[in-house]
């Protein structure tokens, strides 16, 4: 590996008519020691989704510090009716906060006391598709600019809102939600224009990111991410040029490439990045002839001002596992072999953390954060991964395989990670979750996809070194520190030029390392899981830590798995130093529980229906094995009632709460299906009963 130095970033607080800082990359060497900032201007906003466009999410405040930190307090908390937790990180602007929840609602609240000003709820549906239904329940944020804060929905619309008084300026239809599409991602701003991407390739949707006039609302352009049908001619050159890494009579199809969470914009060079996914199917059915089925799995990077095609890197060629590469890409500067290069830094699902040259898109170097087993490592010539013909079970013998990491949850998922030019460390959550991936029929999707089991709930050694924050060193590709979490999926991060590191916890804990040594300094207990990133602001000479709390995602789901633990309220906590404030006692989540009908079924059916549970999607809406927790909008179906029950056919095969968000299977499932998911679950509510009988 090349012997790398690392530039230390001084940042240009320079305003622009983007509401924020407009460095991503601008350098001046600071000498050791590493632990002193220098020239560092105090920020009192959070302005921009990452803070500053690099999206390092780094903090220059220094208030609190190593020194002081123990004497931080709760100085107010605010509860939200978010009812599916929060993902999303809050914007902080002239002393307000704005932040959004599931079904793109969005709140303003003072930032000195936590005090609601307005609220603005666009009426999302949940009756449009199947994925509609399911992302349009989280939202990881806003954008906000000139006056104007936006949200994307999820039914597909990105609205403009008043930033004084919460009323809409302006809405348009950005994809469509019948066809598999939906809008969780934060918006993201620059040049005067808004970017935004869109989900769905789990569910064969292309993915594309639009621009749209701030001002207006004017589509600027379009950038689509995986090529369409030839007979209707392609939207671009690029698609062209995409076209030919796919083999087939139909790969179109299969859609992917979705920009569900992460972009990055470096307003010097003007170039757009875009981290994008997989796709559902195997690459084996939709590319049967081979090719690496370009733009899955990459990072492209686009003129901001006309969506042109620039440059890409593909971090997982032929994709097969769900190792998407949507997540947060961090823009600095790094000194490789004596010269200063503009990269990106990504940490994908794959399990490799990468550093891209950003202005080529060249391959620097790569090194695996978490066990991986997939690859041996990335050739450093070609920058492709050395694969493991193994782990192409669909080729195999055995039509199996333990795939490390577990691909849809990966070894870094949308939880953002932090850069601190104070230590030149990543700041990284990571997940360290294996999976068994074998051959299987698709519920919903056409040809073969594979079912994948997470860790046995009873396996404690795994259980204890699944979720991890590591401190990792772009330089030489290493972890200097690391801390174990016994879940996954833990809440995203930030650093601060008090030479500190924040990050909640899965298990509802608020922790703060220090930045350089890893060790834990200050904890509290939050009541509620963690899964959104704290962010930092000051208000008349006052440094303020702030919280979101309570579970959303996949995090709500996995919690109560892994754990005797509930999602809990949803609220925002702001600390100070020498706060005094104190949470109200934590109240009981968990309601009676009615008595389970007699269970009738044969266990081979309670058996086929565990099986039609996992593979018609039936979990990622109402949890792994039915298990979800109460207090969610999708429902712990081990709480249903006597005369709920009796409604089962009408509910899942003929859609009588469609307009709830509970899509219509009787195109996939036939009434005995039915019959058998209804045993399972039937089956689970005698468990829980059983537990709780014991418990009394």
């Amino acid at each position: 590996m090349r012997i790398l130095s690392l530039v230390l970033l001084l940042y240009i607080s320079a305003c622009s008519d983007d509401g924020g800082d407009t460095s991503a990359g601008q350098v001046q060497t600071v000498k050791t020691p590493r632990a002193t900032v220098q020239a560092i201007p105090e920020q009192v906003d959070w302005p921009l989704h990452g803070n500053d466009n690099g999206e390092l999410r780094f903090s220059r405040l220094d208030q609190v510090n190593t020194e002081n930190v123990s004497d931080l307090g709760l100085a107010w908390y605010a509860d939200i009716p978010a009812i599916d937790g929060f993902e999303a990180t809050p914007i902080v602007i002239d002393g307000v906060i704005y932040i959004s929840t599931g079904f793109a609602i969005v709140y303003a609240l003072d930032a000195r006391t936590g005090e609601l000003i307005w609220e603005y709820d666009p009426q999302i549906r949940l009756d449009m598709g199947m994925f509609n239904s399911w992302a349009g329940r989280f939202n990881r944020g806003v954008a906000v600019i000139n006056d104007k804060v936006y949200v994307g929905t999820g039914d597909c619309r990105l609205v403009a809102i008043d930033a004084r008084t919460g009323e809409k300026v302006w809405d348009v239809v950005t994809c469509d939600a019948t066809k598999e599409y939906s809008i969780a991602s934060a918006p993201r701003v620059g040049n005067g224009k808004v970017f935004i991407g869109n989900s769905g390739a789990d569910s064969g949707a292309r993915g594309f990111v639009s621009a749209y006039n701030a001002e207006t609302g004017d589509l600027v352009w379009r950038f689509w991410l995986v090529p369409g049908d030839p007979a209707e001619g392609f939207e671009s050159e690029a698609m062209a040029m995409a076209a030919k890494s796919w083999t087939g009579e139909h790969p179109w199809k299969y859609g992917g490439g979705a920009v569900w969470d992460s972009m990055s914009f470096d307003p010097a060079l003007n170039l757009l990045y875009l981290g994008t996914a997989s796709t559902s199917a195997l690459a084996s059915v939709r590319s049967p002839e081979g090719g690496d089925n370009l733009f899955l799995c990459s990072i492209v990077a686009v003129d901001a001002d006309t969506g042109e095609y620039r440059w890409h890197y593909q971090t997982t060629p032929a994709e097969t596992w769900h190792y998407d590469a949507a997540n947060q890409m961090i823009l600095t500067d790094l000194v490789i072999d004596g010269e200063t290069r503009k990269v990106l830094l990504q940490a994908p699902k794959n399990g490799f953390f990468y550093v891209i040259d950003r202005v080529t898109g060249e391959f620097i170097s790569a090194n695996n954060f978490v066990e991986v087993n997939w690859a041996t490592g990335i050739d450093s010539e070609t920058g492709r991964p050395i694969e493991n013909p193994a782990a192409r079970f669909y080729r195999t013998e055995a039509q199996e395989f333990r795939l490390k990491p577990l691909g849809t949850v990966g070894a870094h998922n949308w939880h953002p990670m932090s850069f601190s030019p104070v230590t030149g460390l990543v700041y990284l959550p990571a997940h360290g979750m294996p999976g068994m991936y074998r051959m299987g029929d698709s519920i919903l999707f056409e040809g073969a996809t594979a079912e994948y089991y997470g860790v046995d709930p009873d396996d404690t050694e795994a259980l204890s070194r699944i979720g991890k924050l590591l401190a990792w060193d772009p330089l030489t590709q290493s972890a200097r520190w690391q801390v174990d979490h016994s879940l996954p999926v833990n809440g995203g991060v930030l650093s601060s030029a008090g030479n500190l590191v924040f990050q909640g916890t899965a298990m509802g804990e608020f922790h703060i390392y220090h930045a350089e040594t890893g060790e834990l300094l200050w904890k509290q207990d939050t009541q509620a899981s963690v899964q959104a990133p704290p962010v930092s602001y000051a208000i008349d000479g006052t440094q303020y830590i702030l919280l979101p709390v309570g579970a959303g995602g996949s995090g709500r789901i996995s919690t109560p798995r892994y754990a005797n633990t509930v999602p809990g309220p949803s609220r925002l906590l702001a600390y100070r130093l020498g706060g005094s404030g104190q949470l109200p006692p934590a109240g009981k989540w968990e309601p009676a529980q009615p008595r389970p009908l007699p269970q009738t079924a044969s266990p081979e059916t309670i058996v086929r229906g565990k099986k039609l549970f996992d593979n018609a999607g039936c979990k990622a809406c109402h949890g792994v094995d039915a298990v979800l927790g109460y207090g969610s909008s999708p429902t712990d179906l081990r709480y249903m009632s006597a005369e709920q029950h009796q409604e089962w056919n009408d509910i899942v095969l003929g859609g009588s709460r469609k307009i709830m968000g509970m899509p219509r299977f009787d195109a996939w499932l036939s009434e005995e299906d039915s019959q058998a998911l209804q045993a399972f679950v039937i089956e689970q509510a005698h468990r829980l009963w059983n537990e709780n009988q014991a418990a009394d």
